[in-house]
């Protein structure tokens, strides 16, 4: 009745394409929600901005959410996904260890490498709205742990509050491009 997940599955025609944009989502084992304190998630969003400045991609955006982080990154040519991926979960684990927090990860990720039909925008804005979304931050406020090395590659961005929040429209964007989102990577 029910769809049996096949995670392992997950990895087979899996290729690391130097310089191309893949939309990743790596989740919290159980989705515990790990990343719910100002601390935790100041790690998390450090880690994405730590790749950027790294060059092991070559711009990022991300956001982080209870139990999973989001990241839009376009791949550079000295690391294959996996181990973007890899580092990223690693940096994240280290940080919190050493404060004395524990985390754990699901074994694989959802990633999605975008097709050069589609526009990165749709993504990052998925991205940035999904803790809205969730529920987890009202409109009127600015999600604090929302991660863009490159913003002028965004229109929306340009179009947010003068506090950063999102304008009072753009929920109802936000299930036109997720549904455009579910389609591209079923």
């Amino acid at each position: 009745m029910f769809r049996v997940r096949k995670t392992e599955r997950l990895r087979i025609g899996r290729i690391s394409v130097p310089g191309a944009t893949y939309f990743v989502t790596t989740c919290t084992a159980g989705r515990q929600p790990i990343f719910v304190t100002d601390d935790t998630a100041r790690i998390a969003a450090e880690a994405l901005t730590h790749l950027a400045t790294e060059r092991d991609v070559a711009w990022i955006a991300g956001t982080v959410m209870s139990d999973h982080v989001h990241a839009l990154l376009e791949l550079g040519d000295q690391l294959s996904l996996n181990r973007v991926v890899a580092k990223l979960k690693g940096i994240i684990t280290r940080k919190m260890h050493s404060t004395g927090e524990q985390i754990a990860w699901q074994e694989n990720v959802f990633e999605h490498r975008l097709r050069p039909t589609e526009d990165a925008e749709h993504y990052a804005f998925y991205i940035f709205m999904n803790p809205y979304a969730a529920g987890l931050c009202p409109l009127e406020q600015s999600w604090p742990w929302w991660v863009c090395t490159a913003p002028e590659r965004f229109r929306f961005l340009a179009l947010r509050r003068e506090n950063g929040s999102p304008q009072s429209e753009w929920p109802a964007e936000t299930e036109r491009i997720s549904g455009h989102i579910v389609h591209q990577t079923a």
